[in-house]
């Protein structure tokens, strides 16, 4: 990712609209988006939610790239929408990596990675559930 990325206020998940293909950078936006969600993830974390070597090889794989894909900006969406839901970054990256019986014993962060829309709403969901409990 770019370190040196402006900083600022990301008013929403769904700041900027996907770049076009034709563009080679990204908005500035999405790399805002990119920076705010490798703080919490760290890089290797968000490379695998959004979908690093899946379609692809892994060598050379970006995330700058990568975010021209609706796909990817969808994981990455849903990744921003997971950390914000919880108060601390390690206990959102812990959350995700656990093992959940309401996802077929998958991790929060797999189902992000390749599930279907309606299971990362239901990530969403055991998310905002588990961020309101008691640590």
């Amino acid at each position: 990712m770019r370190g040196t990325a402006p900083t600022g206020t990301v008013k929403s998940m769904g700041a900027s609209p996907a770049t076009a293909e034709a563009d080679l950078e990204p908005a500035v936006d999405d790399l805002v988006l990119l920076d705010t969600a490798e703080q919490v993830w760290g890089p290797d974390l968000l490379a695998y939610l959004l979908g690093a070597g899946l379609d692809a090889p892994l060598a050379g794989w970006s995330a700058e790239v990568a975010l021209r894909d609706p796909g990817v900006r969808t994981r990455l969406d849903c990744a921003l929408e997971v950390q914000r839901l919880f108060d601390l970054g390690s206990v959102a990256r812990a959350w995700a990596r656990d093992l959940h019986p309401a996802l077929g014993f998958r991790s929060p962060a797999s189902v992000i990675r390749t599930g279907e829309e309606d299971e990362r709403r239901m990530v969403l969901e055991l998310a905002e559930r588990d961020s309101l409990k008691p640590r």
